[in-house]
């Protein structure tokens, strides 16, 4: 079983093994854990210990041997919607602040250049995109994309459709063949001999340079009128050579 959902509650390889351990066995001591998951006894105890901690397992003394037994799973449900309504909160309370936050900022809304690094960087200029709340044209490698943004490109795309955001980008052909066409959107496609791992969202006015690099991908965000413009002017040309 893949258990990566399980890091993603906060359960570590471990924390996880035991679970699922302990849902195969029943009810047992930390020995026949150990045995049947295949991890060291002393990490085991810590798993046991951790897991107690956050609800996940229980103990009762049978003739004094302490006997484990995992809660039902349907408790990482709870634990999903306790997330929730945290997150929910966190929201709520954030959005109170936010007028005054923007209000420092408003110094720094002129021309600028500014550098993303890294998966959480490049997700940090498409939320961007998300709120200039504009239609907006690019081009580059759709697929190398979604392999770097995994499960953010699916809730990004999903954001965009809810603001209504139209969009015209144009592909390598060998995005052709694994790119399907969503919502309010446009696509073109250009031979692969001119294919990169450089992509462009031009939005607003600004133009955001994307290195697709899974191992550290990098944006350039350019805040300029002009320079944006320049760029779409570019991008008709290309649109009306690309093929649909």
């Amino acid at each position: 079983m893949n258990t990566q959902i399980f890091h993603s509650l906060g359960l570590t390889s471990n924390e996880a093994k035991v679970y699922l351990t302990l849902l195969d066995l029943g009810t047992a001591q930390a020995g026949q854990i150990t045995e049947k998951s295949g991890i060291h006894r002393r990490n085991v105890y810590d798993a046991i210990s951790r897991l107690m901690e956050k609800g996940l397992i229980s103990f009762v003394i049978i003739n004094n041997k302490k006997m484990f037994s995992p809660v039902n799973p349907k408790r990482f449900l709870e634990m999903i919607d306790e997330k929730k309504f945290e997150l929910e909160s966190l929201k709520n309370d954030f959005e109170k602040i936010i007028p005054e936050l923007e209000l420092r900022t408003k110094m720094q809304e002129k021309h600028d250049v500014r550098f993303f690094k890294g998966v959480e960087g490049m997700k940090t200029v498409f939320e961007d995109i998300i709120r200039t709340g504009k239609n907006y044209v690019g081009y580059g490698p759709g697929h190398q994309l979604e392999k770097i943004l995994k499960h953010y490109f699916k809730h990004f795309l999903n954001k965009r459709i809810r603001s209504r955001i139209r969009i015209r980008l144009i592909y390598d052909e060998a995005s052709r063949k694994v790119i399907k066409k969503n919502p309010l959107s446009e696509l073109r496609y250009i031979p692969q001999e001119f294919s990169s791992r450089a992509a462009l969202r031009i939005y607003g006015d600004k133009v955001a340079l994307l290195l697709m690099e899974e191992e550290e991908p990098l944006a350039i965000v350019i805040k300029n009128k002009s320079i944006a413009d320049g760029y779409r002017k570019y991008f008709e040309v290309m649109w009306k050579a690309a093929n649909p």
